[in-house]
């Protein structure tokens, strides 16, 4: 009869731990896609000023423009990118 008792009681803990432990684990794995996303972005923005050396001001502040709209880049991204043509 105590042998039951120290399974269950066993049983109990582990999934305790298991539940515990699953909260970080599934915030860990979010912050590790939500910086994968953040560095694809910021290779989107390195391309695009790669390309852009060959084209008009107006011509990269276009294509600027569109990348913001499609939602490629930030609100913040758009100015700092539009501030580097523009110096």
């Amino acid at each position: 009869m105590i042998s039951y008792l120290v399974i269950g009681i066993c049983l109990f803990l582990l999934l305790l731990v298991i539940y515990v432990s699953a909260k970080p684990i599934s915030m860990g794995i979010e912050a590790r896609r939500n910086l994968k996303d953040e560095n694809s972005q910021n290779e989107d923005v390195e391309t695009f000023n790669e390309n852009s050396k060959d084209l008009s001001l107006s011509d990269e502040l276009m294509q600027l423009n569109k990348l913001k709209e499609d939602g490629v880049l930030t609100e913040e991204e758009y100015k700092k990118a539009k501030e580097k043509l523009l110096s």
